[in-house]
């Protein structure tokens, strides 16, 4: 891939790949990334995205970046516990204000001060009619700002199988740490890979599928690559299972 030299590290992830990269449908993270327009009371309005996005489009296509891609996987996983995305939106409005960073979420810091933010919505919502929060919502605002809750959402979504730089995100192990797949800007522009390789995982399992699969296919593959057994296995786990979790 040719790439300008300022891209390089950030991560390079067209749309449809990050939307299945977060396992969300594609209509569902352009929204997120990108906002969208709606219509109040007859007049046209535009929702902005959850975050500032660092790339242009460029011929009508919309890449992500490794920090946008895994803020959307946080946005999910506010979304499951039952936030509404304005509510989220300004979750990340305040964290960016409060720890001086345009991407919040995916920080150390968001993962030991984020629940912090939620104590100062519930007080700020319950004197503060225009934000329009419903009962609903304070309610799960105040579950979210229990330690133990906050935790609950923040780590299985991102934090359990990140490693770190600094404050912030480096690198992904979407299966967890313990299987061999990574995803690394700093790697082929963050596409899936075997860690320690630049072999992707979606040639391993197009080479495993083009043998006729079972461990005859994952024993030849690996030793065409340099693998071993267990590596071929996670890719194709992550091609045939993960990457077909979109909700």
């Amino acid at each position: 891939m040719n790439a300008p030299a300022h891209l390089f590290g950030l991560g390079l992830f067209p749309l449809p790949d990050a939307a299945r990269l977060a396992q969300l449908d594609p209509h569902t993270a352009r929204r997120w990334a990108e906002g969208y327009p709606f219509t109040h009371k007859g007049e046209k309005h535009f929702s902005p995205g959850v975050m500032p996005l660092s790339l242009e489009r460029i011929g009508g296509q919309r890449d992500l970046t490794f920090a946008e891609l895994l803020t959307l996987r946080l946005v999910k996983a506010f979304k499951g516990a039952g936030l509404s995305l304005p509510t989220i939106k300004r979750v990340a409005v305040r964290a960016a204000s409060d720890f001086g960073l345009e991407m919040p979420f995916i920080t150390r810091r968001f993962r030991t001060d984020g629940r912090k933010i939620f104590i100062e919505l519930q007080a700020a919502t319950q004197a503060n009619d225009e934000l329009v929060i419903t009962t609903h919502e304070h309610k799960l605002i105040e579950v979210l700002s229990g330690q133990h809750q906050f935790a609950e959402v923040v780590e299985p979504s991102l934090f359990a199988n990140v490693d770190w730089h600094d404050d912030l995100a480096s690198r992904w192990w979407p299966l967890g740490k313990t299987y061999a797949v990574a995803i690394d800007p700093q790697v082929m522009f963050g596409a899936p890979h075997i860690a320690k390789t630049r072999v992707p995982t979606s040639v391993i399992a197009d080479a495993v599928r083009a043998e006729g699969g079972g461990q005859t296919a994952i024993q030849s593959v690996g030793e065409w690559h340099g693998l071993t057994p267990e590596q071929v296995q996670d890719a194709v786990r992550f091609e045939t299972e993960w990457l077909k979790r979109a909700a």
